[in-house]
């Protein structure tokens, strides 16, 4: 295959993977069930697979020592957290507010850690950060009074956009001594734990999801779960990672014409204009990330959409 060819594959595997990750905040949000049960489901209907591929590759089960041991429960502890966010921010807030509160991801990033990007803080840094909130503002205000928004929701949006950068940070932290297929066999079995020890003590129905449901949660798990990552990473060696983060942030653009469409959620003009107004700032701040953080940064950004 000529290297034109695996461009355009690349490129259609990263619109895959978009599509993949703005619809399923729709199919978590159709699914009756409480989110800390879909989030229950969606993660022990993927923990079995991924083992199972570990136990088949004898020199994956030769890497899973006390580092990886200890990255797996640091990354999984925040990843659990996140899920349980997520989840439960996307039942009870309008999809639009989740993702694009979590699109501000990059930038919590590059304020909080940008020493660990080799990125320092300049000026235009800030300001651009500055926009961006002042964005996800318009957003939060201009969705009050809508039938489907909650401010409880919003809250734990936020909450999640902090669970999840302390996902990413510590990800990228252990990422030069843990191989990245063994750290998600790890990491997503603490999640796993996590989520279970939440539902032990808030014990929602477990049984309370209908035929239809498991089937959803079970495509969850497989394919944004890790279908998306897999075609994301093959991605990455025929096209710039700069093309790639500046696909990614389309992903909350999706999430939210698909609730318009599937869910009957609406954007006000404030909404909209607020959204225009993040992106434009998330775009910027990813641009002057540089090449190689650019695209981390807004990968990281599209993930916080994935379930």
């Amino acid at each position: 295959m000529d290297e034109g060819r695996r461009v355009g594959l690349a490129y259609a595997a990263v619109a895959t993977t978009i599509a993949m990750w703005g619809y399923s905040a729709v199919v978590i949000k159709l699914i009756a069930s409480d989110g800390l049960v879909v989030a229950f489901y969606r993660l022990w209907f993927a923990i079995p697979l991924l083992w199972l591929s570990a136990l088949v590759v004898p020199s994956m089960r030769r890497r899973l020592g006390r580092s990886w041991a200890l990255a797996c429960l640091a990354g999984g502890s925040c990843f659990g957290l996140h899920q349980i966010l997520f989840f439960n921010a996307i039942k009870m807030t309008s999809v639009a507010n989740v993702t694009i509160i979590g699109a501000l991801q990059p930038v919590l990033v590059l304020l909080v850690a940008g020493p660990m990007f080799g990125e320092y803080l300049r000026r235009i840094a800030v300001l651009w950060a500055g926009v961006a909130l002042a964005g996800t503002g318009l957003v939060v205000v201009g969705s009050v009074g809508a039938p489907s928004v909650s401010g409880a929701g919003d809250v734990l949006a936020f909450a999640n956009l902090f669970a999840f950068t302390g996902y990413f940070l510590v990800s990228r932290h252990f990422r030069a001594r843990v191989g990245p297929w063994e750290y998600v066999v790890g990491m997503t079995t603490v999640s796993g734990l996590i989520v279970t020890a939440a539902v032990a003590v808030a014990q929602p129905d477990l049984g309370s999801p209908m035929g239809w449901e498991y089937l959803a949660m079970l495509t969850l798990a497989v394919f944004p779960g890790t279908v998306g990552h897999i075609l994301t990473n093959w991605a990455h060696a025929h096209v710039a990672a700069f093309s790639i983060s500046m696909m990614f942030l389309a992903a909350p653009i999706v999430s939210t014409v698909a609730a318009y469409f599937f869910l009957g959620e609406t954007l006000s003009g404030l909404q909209l204009v607020g959204g225009l107004i993040v992106l434009t700032a998330i775009g910027a701040t990813v641009a002057r990330a540089g090449d190689e953080v650019g695209g981390e940064l807004a990968e990281s950004a599209a993930e916080t959409d994935a379930p």
